[in-house]
């Protein structure tokens, strides 16, 4: 039974060969990695429970344990940016941007636990996702924080892996909001970057709706593409670490969907004798 969070068989040759293989030795793996993969997908699409995954995939522990696996051995890291790289060369951009979007934005957590704060302009007790992407939207750079995390601390941590993906390339222009015009941080980033840091007011929490702003908008739309993601609406992890995890999974899809679309069957799901009476 196939559900419509599977990946294509196109997108699987994508990342297929970045899958570590079995360890030699041992008892040879019999869980289909591409199970896996579809499972963790289902995971972060449906917001399901591990414990709850359908029989179809392979046992949650099995599941589990990869997710953990492969998110702190950097797998899904370098799938990650291999994707990016590959959407870039696609939309026929350099390699890397010369220019970056930042944006924090705080979410509230569930019952598990772990580290969390307060966030008191947002009135948000949770967690602070801290992201950066380029002008396609595409996250570039993913941090999470305890929600009382100040947007400058929380930018400097996300922007250094920036730097470590950039290999000492410098950029032209850094985007973001009034909360990062602190003169310090400013330096920072040219010192870090050689960059300009141009900041602009947050219209939104002044008049109480959506008012998109140059160049900034585009992080808030990848804020809302995350948010398709049921299982990044509210922060359930117990680790940031493992928030992260979930964030990359989300990027990941995104950028597959954009190198190999699914096809849409309009269709697909109808009853038959609705199909039949016309």
């Amino acid at each position: 039974m196939g559900y419509d969070t599977d990946i294509t068989d196109d997108q699987w040759l994508l990342i297929e060969p970045l899958i570590p293989v079995a360890k030699e030795g041992g008892r040879p793996r019999t869980t289909s990695v591409r199970r896996v993969v579809d499972a963790v997908m289902y995971v972060v699409k449906t917001g399901c429970h591990w414990r709850l995954l359908p029989s179809e995939f392979p046992h949650w522990r099995t599941v589990y344990g990869y997710f953990v696996d492969w998110g702190r051995k950097g797998v899904l890291r370098k799938i990650q940016r291999k994707l990016y790289f590959a959407v870039r060369k696609a939309e026929g951009r350099s390699r890397y941007p010369s220019t970056l979007v930042l944006d924090s934005q705080s979410v509230k957590t569930g019952k598990m636990g772990g580290e969390r704060g307060y966030d008191g302009g947002k009135r948000v007790k949770g967690r602070k996702r801290h992201l950066v992407v380029d002008s396609l939207g595409l996250p570039v750079a993913i941090s999470v924080t305890a929600a009382n995390v100040h947007d400058l601390n929380g930018g400097r941590r996300v922007l250094r892996h920036v730097k470590r993906l950039f290999k000492g390339r410098t950029l032209k222009k850094l985007y973001a909001d009034g909360s990062y015009i602190a003169r310090n941080f400013s330096d920072w980033v040219k010192k870090e970057f050689q960059a300009k840091v141009i900041t602009a007011k947050n219209l939104a929490q002044r008049f109480k709706k959506f008012i998109p702003v140059s160049q900034r908008w585009v992080v808030e739309r990848t804020f809302s593409w995350i948010y398709d993601y049921r299982r990044l609406t509210i922060d359930y992890e117990r680790l940031t670490q493992h928030s992260r995890f979930m964030i990359r999974l989300a990027a990941i899809r995104l950028m597959l969907n954009r190198l190999a679309p699914r096809e849409f069957n309009q269709w697909e799901g109808v009853p038959a004798k609705w199909l039949a009476s016309g």
